[in-house]
């Protein structure tokens, strides 16, 4: 297997698995790294990168958590020819919506 394909395949898993929430927390961990290199006549990168976290808890306690981490990261080189085009968005929403506590009758 072509090294490249592997580690894009482990990069890409370790990306959309979340990180383990603990009863009443909730947690999105998300990361894109990006490298290119384009050397030569008429060179060209374009990296484009988007993230989006959408959390929601219900029936949230006191000391309830959220936590969202998100990075990217992007290098890109080029020579010659030139010209590197990057773009990055990340967006991130969080909402807790509290239990109620009242009796019942």
């Amino acid at each position: 297997m072509n090294k490249n394909l592997a580690f894009g395949l482990i990069a890409a898993a370790m990306i959309v698995a979340p990180t383990t929430a603990f009863a009443g927390d909730s947690a999105s961990r998300q990361e894109i790294n990006q490298s290119a290199t384009a050397i030569g006549n008429g060179s060209s990168v374009s990296q484009q990168a988007k993230q989006t976290s959408i959390q929601e808890q219900r029936g949230a306690r006191p000391g309830d958590r959220q936590r969202s981490n998100q990075l990217i990261n992007q290098d890109g080189v080029a020579i010659d020819g030139g010209r590197v085009e990057q773009r990055a968005t990340d967006f991130n929403r969080q909402q807790q919506f509290k239990r109620d506590f009242r009796l019942r009758r």
